[in-house]
């Protein structure tokens, strides 16, 4: 089945080491939103598999954990003039894999990097910070608000 009309979240990161995993809880909470047309994997990290994926949807979001923000999240779209310098099969960057889906697949998915401040990373511990919880909610209402009004970049 195509999934051509629909966004795909793919939220990923090491839920075991602290704030790293604000991108699986994010697209886990996603999943209670009951977003229509919205889809959320959840992953430890971007890898090859995951180009054959955007083919099939008109839009995805990558959902990652960040250090040294001066607010709670960034959104913006990737870089689809950037070519990665080299690709690694263990883990890739979002470039990478919207390079690998359009040059294998003919993709024509539009990307978009959603990245959430985090506090704590080096940490084995399956909690965020009080500090990411916040950032995650102002994420959430930031990604949800925009995608039911089909304002910002989202589209019904």
């Amino acid at each position: 089945m195509s999934d051509l009309g629909r966004t795909l979240v793919i939220g990923y990161g090491n839920p075991a080491r602290g704030d790293d995993g604000l991108g699986p809880v994010f697209a886990d909470q996603l999943k209670s939103a009951a977003l229509n047309r919205v889809e959320t994997r959840i992953d430890y990290q971007l890898c090859v598999e995951d180009a054959l994926d955007l083919a099939n949807f008109k839009q995805v979001v990558f959902v990652d954990a960040a250090r040294n923000l001066d607010r709670p999240f960034v959104f913006y779209p990737v870089n689809e003039e950037q070519v990665p310098d080299g690709l690694d099969t263990h883990s890739l960057s979002p470039e990478a894999v919207v390079h690998l889906a359009r040059t294998l697949f003919g993709a024509a998915t539009r990307a978009f990097v959603l990245a959430i401040q985090g506090e704590h990373f080096d940490i084995f511990e399956e909690r965020l910070s009080v500090r990411a919880e916040e950032n995650l909610q102002a994420a959430l209402d930031f990604f949800i608000i925009g995608q039911r009004s089909g304002n910002l970049y989202f589209t019904k």
